[in-house]
């Protein structure tokens, strides 16, 4: 079984980059390649990736985007399996071994799994105790592509790819890591298992999702995750829901917030 660890950096964070790698040099499992592709630094991100033991491939990700750099590195992908990886996150010296033992145990079309911040000794996510062998639609949404591994013949890299109007760089800041395991989930592919265990490490980061550039990216989301119809009143019901939240984020403000996300909501073609 060989794996693919897909990055798509910016390149600033050469630091983490580099310590990213070190993880890498100290995997027990061998068969792996990582695929990076750079926005900007790519000399840079050369000569530390000239450092490291393991096989590695590196492109140049032009345009703007966490998802087109992703993509960028999708199409040279040889792995049964494959994963997004950050630029700054690390991994337990056995993470392949056991994402490894689980595949080869329960053979998911996507499994999942945890990551954690050492130093703060918490995660983002409140993950579930027990195992759940197959994630539900909405469950998917509660997902985060560093915890996901995916079947390359299940869901291959080199035809499903991330949507580039959504995710951090683009007028739509969030989202593209739900549109794509959605994607995936609507072509049939049901086999998405949860495993509670760590596989790796990632700094705890409080998240605001709920900002007003985020929420007007959140009416063309809906609709692109649900369609017209559903994602209109879906997106209705979330609006309310989160009324206080947004409120509280936002200086008070919801009706103007609310209306113009609608408004990009209409305007958006699927």
């Amino acid at each position: 079984m060989k794996f693919s660890l897909l990055l798509g950096t910016y390149g600033s964070r050469l630091k983490e980059l580099d310590y990213l790698f070190d993880s890498l040099d100290r995997q027990t499992y061998k068969d792996f390649e990582l695929i990076v592709g750079s926005q900007s630094n790519f000399d840079e991100i050369e000569e530390l990736l000239k450092k490291h033991k393991f096989e590695y491939r590196h492109v140049r990700a032009d345009g703007i985007g966490c998802a087109n750099s992703r993509n960028a590195t999708m199409n040279l992908a040889s792995g049964d399996v494959y994963t997004f990886t950050d630029d700054d996150c690390w991994y337990k010296d056995d993470t392949l071994e056991i994402v490894k033992k689980y595949f080869e145990e329960y053979n998911p079309d996507i499994g999942t799994f945890q990551h954690y911040d050492p130093i703060k000794e918490k995660s983002t996510i409140n993950y579930p105790k027990e195992k759940i062998l197959g994630l539900s639609k909405l469950q998917t949404l509660k997902q985060a592509t560093l915890d996901m591994w995916f079947n390359s013949l299940s869901i291959d890299p080199h035809t499903h790819k991330f949507d580039e109007r959504f995710g951090i760089g683009t007028k739509y800041n969030s989202g593209e890591e739900n549109i794509y395991i959605m994607d995936a989930y609507n072509e049939g592919k049901r086999k998405m298992y949860y495993f509670p265990e760590i596989v790796a490490y990632h700094p705890y980061k409080e998240v605001n999702y709920i900002d007003k550039k985020s929420m007007i990216g959140k009416g063309p989301l809906f609709k692109r995750l649900f369609g017209s119809f559903m994602g209109f009143f879906m997106f209705i019901a979330f609006g309310f829901k989160k009324k206080k939240e947004i409120k509280e984020n936002n200086n008070g403000e919801f009706w103007g917030i609310f209306g113009d996300s609608l408004k990009e909501q209409l305007k958006f073609k699927l």
